[in-house]
């Protein structure tokens, strides 16, 4: 069964966060995502975020591997890699905005 939210998207798809709309692309490996990036965090359980990747994210061999992330406004915070379903990369659609 495929959600709704995107998080077993297998093309791009655009998202709208506040007035801004993202191409998010479900294609691209994670571990190509790299820290700087926007990328869409689909947890486990719960919302999707969109947040700006700090370190780097790779298949982790433990669940229980801390990934750094902030906020568009800087915040930063920690989610458990175990803690993650699915890790999109987001993009500003020029043209939307």
């Amino acid at each position: 069964m495929t959600t709704r939210d995107g998080r077993d998207a297998r093309q791009p798809y655009r998202v709208r966060v506040s007035k801004v709309w993202y191409w998010v692309d479900p294609t691209v490996p994670t571990d190509a995502i790299e820290p700087g990036d926007r990328v869409v965090i689909y947890p486990v359980s719960g919302d999707a975020a969109l947040a700006i990747l700090q370190t780097p994210f790779r298949s982790p061999d433990t669940t229980h591997r801390s990934i750094d992330f902030s906020t568009l406004q800087g915040e930063r915070f920690t989610v458990l890699a175990g803690d993650i379903a699915a890790l999109h990369l987001a993009a500003i659609d020029e043209e939307q905005t």
